[in-house]
């Protein structure tokens, strides 16, 4: 997980400071490689998060399709739903849309990779003891 967070802050705080016009510098088609980097960091984010997920289910096979499926559907609606709003809000060109869509992509994925690392040591630090009884493995 700190692999995958390390690769989207490095790769998200650039996107920040890109030129937007390509005729005065070619900086600016830095943006595919740099998103595509982002792109395999919250990758590696989020198949990290479901074998979290899997192992937080452990051998409980009753439930499985639920948790799976809840969360699935809580990804769905959320990313649907802010999707909806950014472009919603910010379908025009002009100087201020092109600034805040510039903060959302740069800012965005560096606030939700810090935020899942903060969780995901929440949970290791105070819930370990209940995963370990919930999997079936002793902790030395």
């Amino acid at each position: 997980m700190l692999v995958a967070i390390v690769i989207v802050v490095l790769t998200s705080i650039p996107l920040i400071y890109l030129p937007s016009v390509p005729e005065k510098n070619m900086a600016v088609y830095l943006v595919y490689p740099l998103v595509a980097c982002q792109g395999v960091g919250i990758s590696i984010m989020l198949n990290t998060s479901t074998s979290l997920i899997s192992d937080v289910i452990g051998s409980d096979a009753e439930s499985s399709a639920f948790v799976y499926g809840a969360y699935s559907l809580f990804d769905k609606f959320s990313n649907g739903i802010l999707l909806y709003y950014i472009v919603a809000t910010y379908t025009e060109k002009t100087k201020e849309n092109e600034v805040i869509l510039r903060y959302i992509m740069g800012y965005a994925p560096i606030i939700t990779a810090v935020s899942a690392y903060i969780f995901t040591f929440i949970g290791q630090k105070y819930y370990s003891h209940k995963l370990a009884k919930l999997t079936g493995i002793r902790k030395k």
